[in-house]
């Protein structure tokens, strides 16, 4: 009882103990900190809040466009005569099931959402860019142990002719850098098989509301009057679908996108697709004789955790802007670069080589796909070669390919060898 009443007599002299300029100290040190509590909480909860508006619905998450010259970057048929496709009669599904579409989320949801197309005529990967057209290895293929590229899954298709669409997962990007991306990617298909026919879409139009602030389609119209010129400078065909899908404001029409204003919608895959048939590109089938055909069975996304949202179902919610290429939720290691008032996260995917196909490093952003990119590329590593087994076969140590067979000598050579 006693130690009680002496803990409690020097607890209660606390303060009377102190001086006063002591206690002056001490109660500005607890203003101090209740200010310094009460700015850090405001701060998370306003961030918070801004950063969920950005991957939900709500009007925090939507950026209205605003008027812009619509003729700034108009693209006059006539000036680019055999360049730009003019129209034509319908030329029927025949048309569209010997054309290989190649492109992001919008040619995805042509045959894993609608069935404009089949795995047989479409390679869609959610979130890719041009810049990753001629390296990402996103397709696979019944019997391959692993994803080859776009231009190599042409090679192995053999179609008639692709139509390539590419652009939105590139807004940001300087006009000059896109095409000089694009004009590398698209040279890497038709090097990949010189017989197809190239046919380049215009960027789709986006909607005056949409949830994405890098999208501004002042530069996706700049971005196709590029590509126009890019396409007459290398013999390749311009297909300007986004002339449909416009409306009047020079914006998508309402009907034609998603709520999230990037999409197209059944009504503008009914309005693209009549389109692509009224402006065809038929020549003569000069393919040399097809080989066997391997099946087509999966693509890998940019955007994983976007794919979810934009290619199985037409939920009104807007898609998730994270960037993974797998569901993994953590990723191996992050870094940050910051632009304006926006942080961007990003996280890095090691792909090592193998004997035949090259190293590199994904940096993929959470925020935002379109700012993704690769570098710390790594040359393949070439075939190790073992000793020859029984039969004189040399297989690689490395992947188990048989690289080459040793005839083992004749007798009568042995015997030859031996006498001299």
């Amino acid at each position: 009882m006693a130690k009680r009443k002496t803990r409690a007599a020097k607890g209660g002299n606390f303060w009377q103990r102190m001086d006063v300029r002591s206690r002056m100290f001490f109660v500005l040190a607890l203003c101090s900190a209740a200010l310094l509590i009460t700015v850090i909480g405001a701060f998370v909860a306003v961030h918070t809040a801004g950063g969920e508006g950005e991957e939900t619905s709500g009007d925090s998450s939507v950026v209205s466009g605003s008027d812009y010259d619509q003729s700034a970057n108009s693209i006059d048929a006539s000036q680019y005569d055999g360049t730009v496709l003019a129209e034509t009669e319908d030329a029927g599904e025949d048309y569209i099931d010997s054309t290989l579409f190649l492109g992001d989320s919008n040619t995805a949801r042509m045959y894993r959402m609608f069935d404009y197309c089949s795995y047989d005529n479409a390679i869609g990967s959610v979130g890719m860019s041009a810049r990753q057209l001629e390296s990402y290895a996103c397709v696979q293929f019944a019997g391959y142990s692993n994803y080859v590229t776009m231009p190599e899954a042409v090679a192995l298709m053999q179609p008639e002719r692709v139509i390539i669409t590419f652009g939105t997962n590139d807004a940001g990007t300087d006009v000059d850098t896109f095409i000089e991306n694009y004009e590398a990617g698209i040279q890497a298909v038709e090097e990949a098989y010189p017989s197809v026919d190239i046919i380049v879409n215009s960027v789709p139009p986006i909607g005056r509301s949409h949830i994405n602030s890098s999208l501004d389609q002042e530069q996706l119209d700049e971005y196709n009057r590029a590509i126009v010129e890019m396409c007459e400078a290398n013999g390749w065909k311009f297909l300007n679908s986004a002339e449909a899908l416009k409306g009047s404001d020079g914006y998508a029409q309402s009907d034609y996108v998603d709520s999230d204003g990037i999409h197209l919608t059944r009504s503008g895959m009914d309005v693209l697709f009549e389109y692509i048939r009224t402006h065809s590109y038929i020549t003569e089938d000069d393919r040399p004789t097809l080989t066997s055909i391997p099946k087509h069975t999966d693509d890998k996304d940019v955007s994983a955790q976007t794919a979810s949202s934009v290619v199985t179902s037409s939920s009104s919610a807007p898609a998730s802007s994270s960037s993974q290429a797998t569901p993994t939720p953590e990723p191996a290691s992050s870094s940050q670069a910051s632009s304006s008032s926006q942080t961007y996260t990003y996280w890095e995917e090691v792909i090592a080589p193998t004997c035949t196909e090259k190293g590199y490093t994904v940096h993929h952003c959470n925020e935002d796909s379109s700012r993704d990119y690769i570098d710390s590329e790594v040359a393949a590593l070439g075939h190790a070669e073992g000793t020859a087994d029984s039969s004189g076969n040399i297989y690689c140590t490395r992947c188990g390919t048989l690289i080459r067979t040793v005839t083992p000598p004749s007798s009568a050579t042995s015997e030859t060898a031996s006498a001299g």
